[in-house]
């Protein structure tokens, strides 16, 4: 029976394996990952024996406010920049390991970290929590971790430092029930009185957590595969195209798990493939513009992409497209429902590369999108009542996953290969109950 489940799985890896390439723009990738790089450069702390060394913006306009996050993808990206020649490879791995003093003294501070999970948001030069509302995320410290695999992959002095930031997040002490199963919980907010917060549980941007869990380094930290095996994996179509959904449909919950780690040839018992799963999600979500440009002007076959972002009306994470478990008519949603954020389309790359190149030519071809220095904008919509609106600002997590997933799909799974290099990942994996089975070409 499960023969029967992976032959149509295994059939679309294989054409992904045969993308043509010929009529992808690589330059104007590189350009944008070069404006990423230039981004991260001018919102970093490089500041020698700061307390918050190597911690990045979470978005440009905040100067003091830092995200995990936001770091955790910029950790992720120097193999990339020096790959492409931008920064110099002994430098980098001395930034990594200094970064890494910093995660470590972060983790020590029990007015900052609970069980080796970190604050959303930190001050970028303290490396404190930055305010009572930044809640300890069980999500962003596992983007965190999953950049630190990925750079001490890379920087191979520094795998023992990454090592133990990984050893010391206990999921186990972030689980929470509903209905009678458990879950891992989204985090707690007081942490004099840490009561859990939302769980996850429904598919969305946390597959991390459980390879993360599931292949901690410290045996004691490991959590059961129960936690995998339980989150609802509702499946829906949209044109035709079937795929297990997220609650907002939003782009970014099929993009950053395999940003991080290659789950192209890994299936669940249930014969479930991921990267198959990304790419139909990636195929709804551009046909869904294509579909509705006649109601938005934002809209085309080379604009595309809805995804948490900011808006005319400020941040927003309720962007995406059916099939999706949450529904909105209400005016306000409507007026910020012809929003694209080009990160979007860009983190969709690897999964659909036609179509998210020829939105990166549009994108760039768009003069008030673009800066000069830090590339691509964050979002814009072309008929907010009636005239168009562009972001004035940059966002450290879009601009992170536009670099992984470009290079990944430039250099065949580099960013997210790096991590499969480490064994713990690979048990996180079979501990989940996932098997490689790699194509025959």
């Amino acid at each position: 029976m499960k023969k029967i489940l992976l032959l149509p799985l295994l059939l679309l890896s294989l054409i992904g394996c045969n993308q043509n390439k010929s009529a992808i723009d690589f330059a104007a990738m590189s350009r944008e990952i070069k404006g990423c790089y230039t981004y991260f450069q001018h919102s970093t702390n490089y500041e020698e024996g700061s307390s918050g060394y190597g911690l990045t913006l979470d978005r440009w306009t905040n100067k003091s406010m830092s995200s995990i996050a936001a770091t955790g993808f910029l950790l992720a990206s120097y193999p990339v920049f020096v790959e492409e020649g931008l920064m110099e490879k002994s430098e980098t791995e001395q930034i990594v390991d200094k970064t890494f003093d910093t995660i470590l003294r972060i983790q020590a501070d029990e007015e900052t970290s609970y069980a080796g999970c970190l604050s959303h948001f930190v001050n970028k030069m303290t490396g404190k929590r930055y305010d009572s509302n930044s809640e300890i995320s069980t999500i962003d410290t596992a983007i965190l971790v999953s950049g630190a695999i990925v750079a001490s992959e890379y920087f191979p002095s520094t795998k023992e430092k990454a090592n133990t930031i990984w050893s010391n997040v206990d999921y186990n002490q972030f689980i929470t029930k509903q209905n009678g199963k458990s879950y891992i919980s989204m985090g707690i907010k007081d942490l004099e009185h840490p009561a859990q917060l939302g769980a996850w549980d429904y598919y969305a941007e946390q597959l991390m957590i459980y390879i993360l869990g599931a292949g901690n380094p410290n045996p004691e930290h490991r959590i059961s595969n129960l936690f995998y095996k339980n989150f609802t994996k509702a499946t829906g179509a949209y044109a035709g195209i079937s795929h297990i959904y997220s609650w907002f449909g939003s782009l970014f919950t099929y993009q950053y798990s395999q940003a991080f780690f290659n789950f192209r040839n890994y299936y669940d018992d249930k014969g479930r493939n991921y990267f198959d799963n990304s790419v139909a999600a990636s195929k709804t979500a551009y046909q869904y513009c294509v579909d509705n440009k006649g109601s938005y002007k934002t809209f085309s076959e080379n604009s595309w992409g809805l995804t948490a972002c900011d808006t005319p009306l400020g941040y927003s994470g309720l962007l995406g497209t059916p099939p999706r478990g949450y529904s909105d008519s209400s005016r306000q949603y409507l007026m910020i429902q012809g929003t694209v954020a080009p990160t979007a389309a860009l983190g969709s790359m690897p999964f659909t590369p036609e179509e998210s190149s020829r939105a990166l030519k549009y994108f760039q071809s768009l003069e008030k999108l673009n800066d000069e220095d830090f590339g691509l904008r964050d979002a814009f919509n072309l008929d907010f009542n009636g005239s168009e609106w562009y972001c004035g600002d940059y966002i450290g997590i879009d601009k992170g996953i536009e670099v992984l997933q470009l290079y990944n799909f430039m250099n065949n799974d580099f960013v997210c290969n790096l991590s499969m290099k480490n064994p713990y990942v690979i048990e996180g994996f079979t501990n989940n109950g996932f098997k490689e089975v790699v194509p025959q070409h």
